[in-house]
């Protein structure tokens, strides 16, 4: 091993001990840790993991921030210490979030099957995972605010729509308006109360 990556994996076990999440930990512990663990390091913000993908690894922030967002909604922002992306990999899940640093961060990136071997290896380690995973439950948004306006989702024959497209076009009237008319006639004929 060169000495300037024993060097940094020497300063990495130093980190990992300042963080309350690695209290239980011996130094054999942390020093295996880290030796399976891939040091990354960006001086601008960059996506850790992605909603809605394959879980293949989970992050220890070693320094820096980074927000977790569900869809638009930043709903945390995690420091360093925070262990990213666990739940969904041990259980084998799409990511429920994106997971963006903020500005200049450290990490520790850990593979699946590397998780998988150190879980069996340290049960400190599985104990620290456990306790992220109930600390890191699913939140849910509040209810975004009805609009005024919305998009049916509706299947109809490609051919009326394309008559209804061209009526309109003919009326010089917006698709938009024209099937506002056209529903609000419907309602009123088929004796739906307004709302």
């Amino acid at each position: 091993m060169k000495a300037d990556a024993k060097g940094h994996e020497e300063e990495d076990v130093r980190r990992l001990r300042e963080f309350a999440a690695f209290d239980k930990f011996t130094d054999s512990d942390l020093d295996r840790l880290v030796r399976a663990a891939h040091h990354t390091s960006q001086s601008k913000p960059w996506p850790l993991i992605r909603e809605q993908t394959p879980s293949d690894d989970c992050y220890i922030l070693l320094s820096g921030e980074v927000g977790v967002y569900v869809g638009h909604d930043r709903v945390a922002v995690l420091g360093p210490g925070e262990v990213i992306g666990e739940s969904a990999l041990r259980q084998g899940k799409l990511r429920s979030a994106t997971v963006t640093t903020i500005g200049p961060a450290e990490v520790l990136r850990i593979e699946r099957d590397d998780l998988a071997r150190l879980l069996e290896e340290i049960p400190a380690l599985r104990e620290t995972m456990d306790a992220v995973s109930a600390k890191h439950v699913a939140v849910d948004l509040p209810a975004k605010p009805k609009s005024g306006r919305t998009k049916l989702n509706a299947s109809v024959p490609a051919e009326l729509a394309e008559r209804f497209e061209q009526a309109a076009g003919n009326a010089g009237v917006a698709v938009a308006a024209a099937l506002e008319d056209a529903l609000t006639q419907w309602i009123h004929r088929n004796g739906a109360a307004d709302s």
